[in-house]
């Protein structure tokens, strides 16, 4: 019985150390070989990014969560799989409800299920921080409603500024992609584009 529990311990630790072989900074992701590196946030640039921030525009708040993922398995074809730490989140547009309501009534939020199926919608913004200042990635707008063949919404760039002070702010910045659009395919996003948000937890 002890050499049965010997044997399941040993190829659990052998499978765990397969998992990223070498675990290097996330700045020199895509710098030769990817296979089997864990690209870590070693600097913990991402930390000043992490948390809750808003936008007021008169009686609405656009507000945006951030959270960290570490390790995340990204398949590299017929080559051994990299790992990587990386920032996502989801956002929302509320606005203050009428006397008697409640506090909050929710306009749009990213955070919903896809179509009619009980699947919850995957984080919508995906970011890298290069440094304790910007990161950028991509953000999905899937608050535009009427594209039933782009049920993502509009796919867009983002960047993140941070504005040091107190307290702390930072720029978002969403562009559109360029190349071609199909006829039918949303180019107009509906979510704010170019604000200063302020950081609340």
């Amino acid at each position: 019985m002890k050499n049965i529990g010997l044997i399941l311990l040993t190829t659990l630790a052998l499978m765990l150390s397969c998992k990223a072989q070498e675990i290097v900074d996330l700045n020199t992701w895509n710098e030769g070989n990817n296979e089997g590196k864990y690209f870590k946030d070693l600097n913990n640039n991402f930390t000043p990014y992490l948390g809750v921030w808003e936008w007021q525009n008169g009686n609405q708040t656009f507000r945006v969560t951030l959270w960290k993922v570490e390790m995340e398995e990204y398949e590299n074809g017929n080559r051994p799989s990299y790992y990587v730490d990386n920032i996502q989140g989801h956002y929302e547009m509320v606005q203050q409800g009428q006397p008697g309501g409640s506090i909050e009534e929710t306009v749009y939020t990213s955070q919903k299920k896809i179509g009619n199926s009980i699947t919850d919608w995957f984080p919508v913004i995906g970011v890298y921080a290069y440094d304790n200042n910007q990161c950028g990635g991509i953000v999905y707008d899937n608050s535009v409603e009427g594209y039933p063949n782009y049920p993502m919404g509009i796919r867009g760039g983002l960047k993140l500024n941070l504005i040091q002070g107190t307290p702390l702010q930072m720029e978002w910045k969403v562009t559109l992609p360029e190349g071609m659009y199909g006829n039918d395919q949303p180019t107009e996003f509906n979510i704010p584009t170019d604000i200063i948000l302020t950081k609340v937890e």
